[in-house]
């Protein structure tokens, strides 16, 4: 819908009872305060497009019942401890510390910016110790992961992880959350083969690679890896020639 003035009407504070409200691709720069009433959403969708800047009145705090939310490109947080679903989280905009009582989450989105490293972005995610699902993007070429003194996810519940970050070769397998299921690496332009330590998290049941993820010619999965693979997608990897794939791998 195209809003009058792209403001969402005040009248939305009337719909006291409602509990689920998305502004996907609404393109709305100014949001209401009489969203205040709102106290009994769950899910709430500010992803409103390509809008550089949302206007949105400090009325999240007040929605006690809230569980999911997605953002805009810039807002303040504050102490949303309830929540449960934080989708498109950025660094750039948002403060890191805003994590750190947001116990509940089960599943984060975050995009990483030159203003946060990876290191000091772990340490804030130590304490979501409920976190089953986890996306980080970065579509900047500067930012690189270390592997070595960087990479700290060993969160037991995590059974999803994407990756979108450029990191020179995979971590080791030990670095990994001890139960993941899934994983999706894109941008990574990985020069090693990560499939020697992906066939070795026993768990995986689905691997993506995709968009330029290994920039490397040889590939090679070993007997006795991924025993409980179900699904593997391998996609856009422009660089690479030769895939082994050795019996009962």
């Amino acid at each position: 819908v195209n809003f009058k003035g792209w403001k969402l009407p005040s009248s939305i504070g009337r719909l006291i009872h409602l509990r689920f409200l998305s502004l996907y691709q609404a393109e709305v720069f100014y949001l209401p305060s009489t969203m205040r009433s709102l106290k009994r959403l769950l899910y709430l969708n500010l992803n409103v497009g390509m809008v550089l800047q949302v206007h949105v009145p400090n009325v999240l705090k007040e929605m006690l019942e809230l569980r999911y939310l997605s953002l805009p490109t810039e807002l303040e947080l504050g102490d949303l401890v309830n929540l449960e679903h934080l989708w498109f989280f950025s660094t750039q905009h948002c403060s890191v510390t805003d994590l750190l009582r947001m116990t509940k989450l089960r599943s984060l989105s975050v995009s990483l910016s030159e203003r946060c490293t990876f290191k000091t972005l772990s340490s804030s995610l130590r304490e979501l110790r409920n976190l089953e699902t986890l996306h980080f993007l970065s579509t900047s070429k500067t930012i690189m992961v270390d592997y070595v003194g960087e990479f700290d996810l060993n969160f037991v519940h995590l059974k999803e992880l994407e990756l979108a970050v450029r990191m020179s070769k995979i971590p080791d397998q030990h670095q990994f959350p001890p139960l993941l299921e899934h994983i999706s690496l894109f941008f990574c332009r990985m020069e090693e083969d990560p499939m020697p330590i992906l066939e070795k998290l026993l768990h995986l049941k689905s691997v993506e690679l995709r968009l330029e993820a290994f920039v490397g010619r040889k590939m090679l999965c070993s007997k006795g890896g991924f025993p409980q693979l179900c699904a593997l997608e391998i996609s856009e990897e422009l660089e690479l020639e030769e895939w082994i794939v050795e019996e009962g791998s």
